[in-house]
């Protein structure tokens, strides 16, 4: 992986000189939302107050004052998604050389539904998938992807409210793990485990995800529990090694992270509550410090590959 004395030498001579601009941008679309938000909260204020004394339908008068929120909520999203795109354009793809020019990066791409699908990491049925910057190519003989996606499950209400709960955001990794699987084998993490200890096995029996494999390994056994079609191919598959590097890249990572195994590939799951690649419109752009966050995003691919050992080739692919 680059070193940060690297990418410090990198941000000054490639990026810094080009993004005055995005920073200049960002100061104004901030300062416009800001102006705009303020006067359209006094505005609904004073609606608020002559509207009342001449309507009898309160329901009547808050859907009129509903009117300024959603203006806002229109002028908020059109102005941020474009400083974004141009912010991506600027700097994501240039990182994304910079870590390594066999790596491509579409800011409009990402992990297809099928993809997705394929991995068996999420058994509940989906309403609504999205997903975006996709980073793919080859790290040491490796080919890998990844992107960004949100998947949403339609529910209703008691009252027959329609809403949508996540099923998963975050980002979804995939990389050759040079052996084809008879079956698929599952790696959670066991919430399950942390809240409730040893009464967990009798909630992780109920899991979607297939048959229930213990391992010998109690350390693992505590972060993660194990699902899968083939209970030796699953003990073939996950070793002492690769648990203990699995182990160790949580903890890089410092997230919830999924694992799946099946047809000859490894599936990655990070779970997280917020974007990676979509700058804060109230957070300067230009510092070095937020550019490294996104730097160390996009070294994950590298990170992976090497904890992994997925560029060593331990098996055949038959």
């Amino acid at each position: 992986m680059k070193k940060l004395s690297e990418l410090q030498d990198f941000f000054y001579e490639q990026i810094y000189p080009h993004i005055g601009y995005l920073e200049e941008e960002r100061l104004k679309i901030s300062s416009f939302l800001r102006t705009l938000g303020i006067s359209l909260f006094i505005l609904s204020i004073v609606a608020f107050l002559f509207l009342k004394e001449y309507m009898v339908d309160l329901n009547s008068l808050f859907v009129l004052l509903a009117v300024p929120v959603g203006i806002f909520m229109l002028v908020y999203s059109y102005q941020v998604k474009t400083f974004q795109r141009s912010f991506k354009d600027e700097v994501i793809q240039k990182l994304v050389s910079f870590v390594s020019p066999k790596l491509f990066y579409s800011k409009d791409s990402s992990i297809s539904r099928l993809e997705y699908d394929s991995s068996f990491l999420f058994p509940s049925s989906i309403d609504k998938f999205n997903g975006d910057d996709l980073i793919k190519g080859e790290i040491d003989g490796v080919s890998i992807k990844f992107s960004e996606l949100h998947t949403q499950k339609k529910k209703k209400s008691s009252k027959g409210q329609t809403y949508y709960v996540n099923v998963f955001k975050g980002l979804l990794f995939i990389a050759d793990f040079n052996k084809h699987f008879k079956g698929r084998t599952i790696v959670m993490p066991d919430k399950s485990e942390r809240l409730i200890g040893g009464f967990s096995h009798f909630f992780q029996s109920l899991s979607g995800h297939g048959e229930l494999i213990k391992l010998d390994n109690p350390e693992f056994e505590r972060e993660f529990v194990v699902y899968g079609s083939d209970q030796i191919e699953a003990r073939y598959i996950l070793s002492h090694s690769l648990m203990q590097n699995i182990l160790e890249l949580k903890k890089l990572i410092k997230e919830d992270i999924s694992l799946s195994f099946s047809g000859s590939k490894i599936y990655l799951a990070v779970h997280k509550t917020s974007s990676s690649f979509e700058p804060r419109i109230y957070k300067k752009v230009d510092s070095f410090d937020e550019i490294k966050l996104y730097f160390q995003t996009i070294s994950l691919v590298v990170e992976v590959v090497k904890i992994l050992n997925l560029d060593i080739k331990i098996w055949s692919k038959k």
